[in-house]
């Protein structure tokens, strides 16, 4: 007979044995079956985009914004198709030495690779890029205007200090063969840029007011434009010559233009130089996706906004798109039709 100690040793060996109480028992793995979780449902079944950044330029949605930058743009005819232009929010065309003129142009949203050809700084430029809080690019500059870039702190990129993102195009002879890489000039950059608030509409109904205007800097640079209807913007031509980017050769396009009219004086300098007053205020006209307006323009010190009214006081609202300001002498003759 067994004995009760042989018996309860028996019974603990059989448990480990039918029961896989043991330590190298390996249990067989069941199939594994996927579960997503109620999150990762929601992302697969969504198809909704990023919401995409309004340029604050032209009140049009746009992918990404940059630093506010100002581009200094010769007008030439030797720099003419320009890179770059079409892309710009807002355009000034101002007049400088010789009757010829610059632009300068302003870019936030949605960028272009590249500007140019890129020219030199002129005073009267700083008091725009000033109110703007932008940085300024430029390839020197007169000796007043070096002066006050200094003094007044404007956060600049000058090609001849040899700041980065200029680049020379050999194709093209100097000086209209220096261009800037937006990219590279603002790699590191803080974010730039003062705004006015300016209201964004959508275009007008119907026929427009005018379907062609047309004004002279020179008798080298006669501007006219005619209205799209397909667009609802203004075609651009310099001399009757469609005005195009080099790089896509499309004809420029312009949603709202602004004939800004301000005093013109010579400064009396060997070189020609001008001063264009643009503080206090004076009439301007306004062609805003078809619609024609009467008004005047108010800028009450060098940092403060330049502020756009039609005739009975009332701020402009602007058509989503860009703007290009025609900076004129008093008494121009502007054709309408």
């Amino acid at each position: 007979m067994f004995s009760p100690v042989f018996l309860v040793l028996l019974l603990i060996g059989l448990c480990y044995f039918c029961f896989g109480c043991g330590k190298e028992v390996t249990p067989v793995e069941a199939p594994v079956k996927e579960i997503t979780t109620p999150v990762e449902a929601e992302k697969e079944v969504s198809h909704e985009e990023e919401p995409r950044q309004v340029d604050p330029l032209t009140g049009r949605r746009v992918e990404k914004v940059i630093p506010l930058i100002a581009v200094m743009v010769d007008n030439l005819g030797a720099s003419r198709p320009q890179t770059g232009l079409a892309d710009a929010g807002v355009v000034y065309e101002i007049e400088a030495e010789g009757l010829i003129t610059r632009f300068m142009a302003l870019y936030a949203g949605d960028p272009p690779a590249n500007v140019g050809p890129v020219r030199s700084a002129r005073p009267y430029f700083l008091h725009l890029a000033r109110e703007w809080d932008a940085y300024y690019a430029h390839v020197g500059g007169s000796v007043e205007a070096l002066r006050d870039i200094r003094l007044w702190g404007i956060p600049d990129l000058d090609d001849v200090r040899g700041d980065r993102g200029f680049w020379i195009d050999k194709t093209r002879k100097r000086p209209h063969n220096t261009y800037l890489n937006l990219a590279k000039a603002l790699e590191g950059k803080q974010p730039r840029g003062r705004f006015k608030d300016w209201s964004f509409t959508e275009p007008p109904e119907g026929s427009p007011d005018y379907r062609e205007i047309s004004f002279s800097y020179s008798r080298d640079n006669q501007v006219t434009y005619k209205f799209s209807e397909d667009k609802k913007q203004y075609l651009r031509y310099i001399n009757g010559i469609p005005h195009i980017d080099r790089i896509t050769g499309e004809q420029l396009a312009v949603t709202n233009i602004v004939l800004q009219y301000a005093p013109h004086r010579f400064t009396g300098d060997s070189l020609g130089h001008i001063d264009v007053n643009l503080i206090g205020e004076g009439k301007a006209e306004f062609f805003l996706a078809g619609k024609y307006v009467e008004g005047f323009w108010e800028k009450r010190s060098s940092t403060a906004p330049t502020r756009f009214y039609d005739a009975q006081g009332r701020e402009i609202a602007f058509v989503k798109g860009n703007t290009w300001i025609q900076v004129l002498r008093p008494g121009t003759p502007v054709h309408k039709e």
